[in-house]
């Protein structure tokens, strides 16, 4: 008999439902997907009973939501929304046996693999060994790393928070942004750089440098932009970020061992795929010394669709949480 589970990826201005039905052994399906805005709902009940009233069949009895919070005992806060999380009463009130809340990146990271193939954009075939961890690494409205560790009773999810360590120029162009980003910020993250916000901190950076004035762009202007004019200044930006997100990729590689191979999640580099590949991302990567054959050997591969953190959230319900 197959499980249905009612799974969310609920962000600061955005949340999805659906249903899934499964296994991670097998695979998942994600089934009546809708999208509400945060915004038109004054809690969070209020927009899961929304979803659960357009749907037809049988209410699924266990539930994960993947929130893009921090989550601990007892009630959980949004970090850019207004809404709350308390698990045990929003169990109640939908009707559910278990709600499992994790961290939006936790569910993104168990929902790489799960992708299906034609979902997935080879950057570096490598080799992939499977008892070793699988990194999954996402520039979106913030930059998220996850592992994934294989077990004797399944894979283990470890969220981290490495989108916070400290930023390492390789060039004397990201020096000097580097440098321009700390007049402001102090402290100087790969996030600030590798994101939505820091798509816009690079561009402004650039602007200072070239000693022109800034244009206000927000992130989808640069990329849009960077996309339709290879001699603009949005270009040189998407270009300096494409290195950066393979410097700390080929970081992450050796600092977490993960021969099982990296994943790029995330919101904006499916956006960018072919000024990706046409930067030196790969060459940052790999380029580790007398570690260059080990990152080499690293599967490398892109998420194409937002479906991955829904079919990680289904593969926790399953589980019964992380």
């Amino acid at each position: 008999m197959t499980t249905d589970y009612l799974v969310a990826d609920i962000g600061g201005t955005n949340a999805r439902f659906a249903i899934a039905r499964g296994s991670a052994a097998k695979g998942f399906t994600l089934d009546q997907i809708q999208r509400f805005r945060n915004e038109d709902f004054e809690h969070l009940r209020d927009a899961a009973q929304a979803y659960l009233e357009t749907c037809h069949g049988p209410r699924p009895k266990a539930a994960c939501f993947a929130v893009a919070a921090p989550v601990a005992p007892g009630r959980i806060r949004l970090t850019n929304s207004s809404w709350k999380l308390d698990r045990d009463e929003l169990a109640s009130e939908l009707g559910l046996d278990q709600l499992v809340p994790v961290n939006d990146f936790a569910a993104q990271a168990r929902g790489a693999p799960l992708c299906p193939v034609e979902d997935q954009e080879i950057l570096n075939e490598g080799e992939a060994i499977e008892s070793e961890p699988i990194a999954v690494l996402g520039p979106g409205t913030g930059l998220g790393l996850g592992l994934l560790v294989p077990t004797k009773s399944g894979i283990r999810v470890i969220a981290t928070e490495g989108g916070h360590a400290g930023f390492a120029p390789r060039t004397e162009e990201e020096i000097e942004v580097g440098k321009f980003i700390a007049d402001e910020y102090g402290y100087v993250s790969w996030e600030r750089l590798l994101s939505g916000r820091g798509l816009v901190n690079i561009h402004r950076a650039l602007c200072a440098l070239d000693g022109i004035p800034w244009t206000g762009a927000r992130p989808e202007d640069v990329t849009a932009e960077a996309l339709e004019a290879p001699d603009s200044l949005a270009r040189r930006v998407v270009m300096l970020f494409c290195d950066v997100l393979g410097a700390y990729a080929g970081d992450v590689g050796v600092l977490t061992g993960s021969r099982g191979g990296i994943y790029l999640a995330g919101g904006i580099t499916p956006k960018i795929l072919p000024l990706l590949k046409e930067s030196r991302f790969e060459a940052r990567r790999v380029r580790r010394g007398p570690m260059t054959r080990y990152a080499e050997a690293m599967p490398v591969k892109l998420i194409m669709s937002d479906a991955a953190a829904l079919m990680g959230a289904a593969a926790i319900a399953e589980a019964g949480g992380l």
